[in-house]
């Protein structure tokens, strides 16, 4: 039983972070399924904290982007 609309698409999941901080952490969705999303976030720069591990609150966001995303669908 498939949660989200049937015509969704990567494509359009990717285009509405455009200029967003979805955008800025390349957040990027690369899997839908019948009842989940998946995306990725790379660990860069801009992603670590000074001791270059992943920072906590970038991981938050990532959470964060696909909770929200997957409730407003």
């Amino acid at each position: 039983y498939m949660i989200f609309p049937p015509d969704l698409s990567l494509d359009s999941l990717n285009q509405t972070g455009k200029n967003t901080m979805t955008d800025f952490l390349d957040i990027r969705f690369t899997q839908i399924g019948e009842d989940f999303l998946e995306a990725t976030m790379p660990v860069t720069d801009k992603t670590k904290q000074p001791l270059g591990l992943l920072h906590g609150g970038a991981n938050v966001v990532l959470a964060e982007t696909l909770g929200s995303v997957a409730a407003t669908l």
